[in-house]
């Protein structure tokens, strides 16, 4: 069987003869090619990356592109722009300008934002004029291109982004200022986060109308971050909503969860999502293995397990092993499983190491 029949299997509720393995390489990729690339183009959507994949033997399936195009009509303009090591995005309206400022960092192999988009009240009230606003429109002949780069070795799973609390904390405000915000302007953040949430399930519903499968929703959740209060008042229906709406067409949709599970795995599952990826256990996270299945229930597909510490030279190919079995081992309580990685594999891990997680996975991943 292939990675992507594997995976399959799993989203369809039958047992593959092994446990699949999918990788994320992509900021790993871009390191190892030593130069800084463009924030507003990342795709792992190429030749380049899917060779890779078949050279460690891992599935291929996240950043892969999407399946529509935004407007924002005659009102609104949005630029981005990259000049030198400055990236810069705008919205332009007639109540108002709103920028992001990013800087590269070559020690980091990542944009380091010195400037939020929404810095106050005034802000956000921009933003929200520019999201009332935005249109979207179906690009469905992506989804051909997606199946030529990677359909042999993998299953790519176009993003429908951020929701409306998740834009907030992991992009335009920060996570302090959003919760400072969410007390303290409860009426503008509720209005926005409605209005988002909104045109989102809209797009799910353009998306469930397409040749994919999957999908996945890109909130970075950690039960730090959306404490599990915060998850259920603003978020929990919507996730609902939208695992609905993609069920309603035999679709299925993942989250990706790459922070702390404790409190908030449960809700996630409970709201109908199909797989927590990038689950990442201790040391890095906050969980085991076993923690993570027992908090997540038995419905949910489980895909991660490799934290980002245990990839580096650090940790010995013992130590190494003998964690990713750990997370193998997950597959005596039922066939809810999928390895990969607790978000992505770091720079500095020598290739090897990823080549050999198709070993461990070979032996000991097995049904």
């Amino acid at each position: 069987m292939t990675e992507r029949e594997r995976l399959q299997k799993v989203l369809a509720g039958e047992t593959p003869d092994r446990v699949p393995w999918f990788a994320d390489l992509g900021h790993w990729f871009r390191a190892e090619s030593g130069g800084q690339w463009d924030l507003f183009k990342i795709n792992n959507c190429n030749e380049e990356i899917a060779a890779l994949h078949r050279e460690v033997k891992a599935g291929w399936y996240i950043e892969v592109g999407s399946l529509h195009e935004e407007s924002y009509g005659k009102d609104v303009i949005r630029e981005k722009e990259i000049t030198g090591d400055r990236a810069i995005e705008k919205f332009i309206t007639p109540v108002g300008e709103i920028s992001m400022e990013r800087r590269w960092s070559a020690q980091s192999y990542s944009w380091d934002i010195i400037k939020r988009m929404v810095e106050n009240i005034n802000d956000l009230e921009i933003l929200l004029y520019a999201v009332e606003r935005k249109v979207f429109s179906p690009k469905y002949e992506n989804w051909n291109e997606i199946e030529r780069i990677g359909g042999d070795l993998g299953l790519g799973f176009p993003s429908i982004g951020y929701t409306g609390l998740g834009s907030l904390m992991s992009y335009y405000m920060g996570i302090e200022n959003s919760i400072y915000a969410i007390y303290e302007n409860p009426e503008i953040i509720g209005n926005y986060i409605k209005t988002w949430n909104k045109k989102q399930l809209e797009l799910a519903g353009l998306y469930s109308g397409s040749p994919a499968p999957h999908f996945i929703l890109t909130d970075n959740l950690s039960g730090d971050v959306q404490s599990p209060d915060i998850f259920k008042e603003f978020s929990f229906d919507h996730y609902k909503a939208v695992a609905d709406c993609f069920h309603e067409k035999n679709k299925t949709i993942s989250a990706h969860l790459d922070g702390r599970l404790y409190g908030i795995i449960g809700l996630v599952a409970e709201a109908g999502i199909d797989v927590a990826d990038a689950c990442t256990p201790r040391p890095t996270g906050d969980l085991t293995p076993l923690e993570i299945r027992k908090q997540a229930g038995e419905n949910i597909i489980l895909m991660g397990g490799i934290c980002p510490s245990m990839w580096l030279p650090s940790t010995g190919e013992k130590e190494f092993i003998a964690h990713v079995r750990e997370w193998l081992d997950l597959r005596k309580m039922n066939n809810r499983l999928v390895q990969s990685a607790g978000d992505q594999v770091p720079p500095g891990t020598e290739l090897s190491r990823i080549k050999l997680v198709y070993d461990i996975v070979e032996e000991y991943g097995r049904y």
